[in-house]
């Protein structure tokens, strides 16, 4: 008898005292990372003796050297690559590469690019909403060999990142 009079008080405080109950909201809706390339990663001018040495631009924009090279402070403006990275904010992005590109030169030469410096890491978590983008700058070295091996001229060429959500 005694349950009985529970099980109705029970039901009389859910009937007369509704009381709404919430939950965690759901996340957001998975995005996948989207990337665009918003600026080029440009090492400027620069000549080479008889010796070797390299040519560094920081994720920051810093232009250094190692060897025989003089920096030259004029034709391209240096500058890191710059990439847009869009996803959803606290999304965990690790950006993968191969260790080392090939640059073309206009005399049939070839340079060594290195990408080895970012902006935000390799990995690192975005913060942005997800239609505003995560800016990612990147640097890279080019390793010069001496005047006979890497001649005058303008080199060019292309290097893929991989943007992974984890």
């Amino acid at each position: 008898m005694q349950y009985r009079y529970q099980f109705i008080l029970i039901v009389f405080m859910i009937v007369f005292f509704p009381k709404q109950i919430t939950a965690q909201e759901n996340p957001p809706i998975p995005l996948n990372v989207q990337v665009s390339t918003a600026q080029f990663l440009n090492f400027g001018s620069f000549a080479v003796d008889n010796g070797v040495g390299t040519v560094s631009v920081d994720a920051d924009g810093t232009r250094t050297w190692t060897g025989d090279v003089k920096l030259l402070n004029t034709g391209a403006t240096v500058s890191p690559a710059l990439f847009d990275v869009y996803a959803n904010p606290g999304t965990l992005v690790n950006i993968m590469h191969d260790s080392q590109f090939t640059l073309n030169g206009s005399s049939g030469q070839t340079l060594t690019l290195e990408i080895n410096s970012y902006s935000t890491g390799k990995t690192f978590i975005t913060s942005a909403a997800s239609e505003i983008p995560n800016p990612v700058y990147v640097g890279g070295t080019l390793n010069i060999g001496p005047l006979s091996a890497n001649g005058a001229g303008s080199y060019s060429g292309s290097f893929t990142l991989t943007f992974i959500q984890e």
